[in-house]
């Protein structure tokens, strides 16, 4: 028995587990947790999570994120008519409660920092220039950007077009006058599918990108109603205030003073076999033209002018050539109370002045936002391009009305 415990402790001390094979098993641990440290991805301190503009998670590296937001928009409309053209029509005012709009947007980084992401699908009560079919959830915004250093960043997919002020912000949200600019109704571009090209300086920025068709959503590139082609382009130069603080419209006290200037241009080609008669069903809007615009954010207080000269503006009685403008107001008259007005020209439209004006209560730091305000066209005419399209002056069946509108905003 003492000579076999003599001979297992022998192999024991001289066997697997030997001073050789020790060291390489230590090799093979230092390895495993240096591997593991470099993949911080998988790692439950690598990944962090939390609000930022929206909830999100994000690797450690910044290589992965995924953030959510959810804009939710309920209000109260009240709509008077006056002056109805179909006399078999039966009630002035009309008041109801609707869900406006409900917005889920995801956006984030991919594979890299600078490679970045944005879906937002949008449902809404009303019908307008850009969802055509309501109460459906359609895609708003579907791109893939990257920046390519040195200021430059190209992106791919469903954007908004440069052209007027309304197409620097981000959806409906980030608008003083609560979902929408009768400005940017008549005169805006929109969103659609193409390629452009952005460079952001200190002081300047510029966009350019091609495209399709601008002014109205088509659904493919056969489409019988698409242009041939497309192309937009807005240069803005900026005294003060970061481009980060401009991503608002709004100036909140407290802000860094400063002014923005703007300048655009855009041009649909059309196909030889486009109809050109507005009355015609099929009638293909060639949007061309040119708009200016100035916003001066002064710590509380935001002024915007703004004008167009643009072919097929909307709301127009034919087809041509019409030039408009636009002026806004807004002040905060405590931190959390802000009263604006609008009011937009256009030429060549049967009403072709309309104003809005109310207060913005903004609570928890703007992700709850209470607007109240009145919408009044003047002019005895049909408006047209407004009211069908933007379900914004009403809920009337009469061609023109003047409307209030007490809206709910969540954003978060």
């Amino acid at each position: 028995m003492r000579a076999e415990v003599a001979a297992i402790r022998s192999q024991w001390r001289g066997g697997w587990m030997d001073e050789a094979r020790a060291q390489e098993v230590r090799g093979i641990v230092r390895d495993a947790l240096a591997d593991s440290s470099s993949r911080t991805s998988f790692l439950a301190d690598g990944w962090t999570s939390g609000y930022d503009g929206g909830a999100y998670v994000r690797s450690g590296d910044g290589c992965w994120q995924l953030k959510v937001n959810v804009l939710v928009q309920t209000r109260f409309v009240a709509a008077s008519a006056f002056g109805p053209t179909d006399p078999s029509v039966v009630g002035q005012t009309r008041w109801g409660f609707e869900t406006r709009r409900v917005n889920i947007g995801l956006s984030g980084t991919a594979f890299d920092p600078g490679l970045r992401w944005q879906l937002l699908f949008s449902d809404q009560s009303q019908p307008d220039r850009f969802i055509t079919e309501p109460n459906q959830f359609k895609p708003l915004y579907a791109w893939v950007r990257k920046d390519l250093g040195h200021g430059l960043s190209t992106t791919v997919g469903l954007q908004n077009v440069p052209w007027d002020l309304e197409s620097d912000f981000f959806g409906s949200s980030r608008l003083t006058t609560g979902d929408y600019s009768i400005f940017n109704y008549r005169f805006g571009a929109g969103k659609q599918p193409g390629v452009t090209l952005t460079h952001v300086g200190e002081w300047m920025r510029t966009t350019a990108g091609a495209f399709t068709q601008i002014n109205v959503r088509t659904n493919a590139w056969d489409d019988p109603q698409q242009l041939s082609y497309a192309v937009a382009w807005r240069t803005e130069v900026k005294w003060g205030a970061d481009w980060s603080q401009l991503e608002r419209e709004s100036s909140a006290p407290g802000d860094v003073p400063g002014v923005v200037a703007g300048l655009a241009v855009c041009w649909s080609g059309p196909r030889g076999t486009n109809p050109q008669l507005p009355s015609a069903p099929e009638a293909t809007p060639a949007a061309a033209g040119f708009t200016a615009d100035v916003r001066a954010a002064l710590a509380g207080v935001t002024l915007i002018g703004q004008c167009a000269f643009m072919r097929d503006a909307v709301g127009a009685a034919e087809l041509g050539w019409n030039p408009g403008a636009n002026v806004q107001g807004a002040f905060f008259v405590t931190p959390s109370v802000e009263a604006f007005a609008e009011a937009c020209w256009s030429d060549g439209t049967e009403v072709p002045w309309i104003a809005q004006a109310g207060i913005n209560l903004y609570f928890d730091e703007k992700a709850l936002k209470l607007t109240l305000k009145s919408i009044v066209p003047l002019g005895p005419g049909d408006v047209n391009g407004i009211r069908p399209i933007a379900g914004g002056l009403g809920i009337a069946q009469q061609d023109n009305n003047a409307s209030f509108v007490a809206q709910m905003q969540m954003n978060f």
